[in-house]
């Protein structure tokens, strides 16, 4: 399963991102080896198995989820080096012992709920849950295994430095403070607008780690965002602990399968409240990108529906691809077509391409076409310097705005499989559970059909 789990920015108009120090920024040599020493520890773990409790500083009008102040048990393997496809188990404890349990194996999710004697089978997806899931998995160690040094668009630390240490489960631990600046430049017009030259204002994205000195881990993240004068937005300050800390020790693999118990009620799925960018999609403003990292308010109307549905006929297009030829859905009559339509601006697209391209190297000679649309894209040979800086080679087709609008698209990543006959197999916005299988499956009964 995928998501994706970078910071936020709440921005009331379009704008471009660029990262800036102030004169008291510092990047102490120390502080920035213990940092990048557990960059790279995270890089290489396989498998997480400790006890989280997340606190979480919430204003008082607000309802506390039963999740926060809560200790909960995590196991986690990881199947792959970017961290897009896992197993897990979280156990929520009482007095050390568990009251409700969730696990997933990759394929299937179930809740236990000890204490009511209750239970949920949520199929392959975590969606009614993924709040709470979130909340307790190992962030640090998941961003890291999906970041990548060549990642442009993501702003840089602008200061690293060391708190006093502190012991922390049982072990000396190094606090780290890294501090990252994002101004915001309002635009005018959009991507091709000019700037505003008057100031603006910027956020300060700080995140301080406890590191423990025995495995590179954290025992504690903080997290906290603020304008320049201190006036705290977006995500509220939260603050996870970590105990009883394993790392890449061997899990058996029946922790991510349970049995429903004798005797319990199956329970009613809660209603979602839908955020795009919890699911891994960038939502657009007004047929424009917005900025990345940027996330929609609960309180916000979705944005994500399609005008095509699956057995709809699929608009027809005529595209230039990135060699100069022009690419028409027609001429590809005959064959299954996955689209994925994305910019060099959205992290969950990038964070699907490599799954693209291991789909279009799986079925290059079993008559699939595999094709990006660049799409609301920031500037002219954005998509040609991306894909060829990661070495993608599935076509990919450039100014794909008329395209996405026909689709009524207005999040991306957004997937689409269209039939042998230009019919609609599939239509995703967003990515989540896993999908390289889903695309899989999806693209071999649209083979068979």
């Amino acid at each position: 399963m995928k998501s994706t789990f970078l910071s936020c920015i709440l921005a009331a108009a379009f704008c471009c991102i660029c990262s800036g120090a102030s004169p008291a920024d510092t990047i102490d040599p120390k502080a920035k080896a213990i940092y990048d020493a557990s960059i790279a520890a995270a890089k290489k773990v396989t498998s997480f198995d400790a006890v989280a409790e997340v606190k979480m500083t919430l204003p008082a009008n607000e309802i506390r989820p039963a999740y926060l102040d809560r200790p909960a048990h995590l196991v986690m393997t990881f199947d792959s080096e970017d961290g897009s496809s896992m197993k897990f188990r979280i156990e929520a404890l009482k007095d050390g012992k568990p009251t409700r349990v969730i696990t997933n194996d990759d394929k299937t999710t179930v809740v236990v709920d000890l204490a009511t004697k209750e239970y949920m089978d949520l199929g392959n997806t975590i969606d009614p849950i993924l709040e709470e899931v979130l909340q307790q998995f190992p962030h640090w160690i998941m961003e890291q295994k999906r970041s990548s040094d060549e990642d442009e668009h993501s702003p840089k630390p602008v200061s690293i430095t060391l708190d006093p240490e502190e012991t922390l489960d049982g072990t000396p631990c190094d606090v780290v403070r890294i501090a990252r600046k994002m101004n915001l430049i309002l635009m005018e017009g959009g991507p091709a607008g000019e700037a505003n030259p008057d100031p603006q204002p910027s956020i300060r994205m700080v995140t301080t780690i406890a590191i423990a000195r025995t495995d590179s881990m954290p025992r504690r993240l903080t997290e906290t965002m603020s304008k320049d004068d201190g006036t705290l937005v977006g995500p509220p300050p939260t603050t996870t602990l970590y105990s009883k800390v394993k790392v890449n020790a061997p899990i058996d693999s029946t922790l991510f399968t349970q049995k429903i118990p004798e005797g319990f009620a199956k329970a009613a799925i809660p209603k979602q409240e839908k955020n795009d960018a919890k699911q891994g999609r960038m939502v657009l403003k007004d047929g424009e990108p917005m900025p990345e990292g940027t996330t929609v308010k609960q309180s916000e109307p979705r944005r994500s529906g399609l005008a095509i549905q699956v057995g709809d006929k699929a608009p027809d297009f005529q595209l230039k691809a990135l060699d100069g030829s022009d690419v028409t859905l027609a001429s590809l009559k005959g064959k299954v077509v996955l689209l994925d339509f994305w910019a060099t601006w959205c992290g969950p697209c990038k964070q699907v391409m490599p799954t693209i391209q291991k789909l279009a190297d799986e079925f290059k000679d079993k008559g699939v076409v595999v094709m990006g649309v660049n799409t609301f894209e920031r500037g002219d040979g954005a998509a040609k310097k991306y894909m060829d800086s990661k070495k993608y080679t599935y076509g990919c087709l450039l100014k794909g705005d008329e395209l996405a609008k026909a689709y009524g698209i207005n999040a991306i990543p957004t997937l689409i499989i269209i039939h042998k006959d230009g019919t609609i197999a599939k239509a995703e916005v967003g990515v989540s559970g896993n999908p390289e299988k889903d695309l899989r499956e999806a693209i071999t009964q649209a083979l068979a059909k």
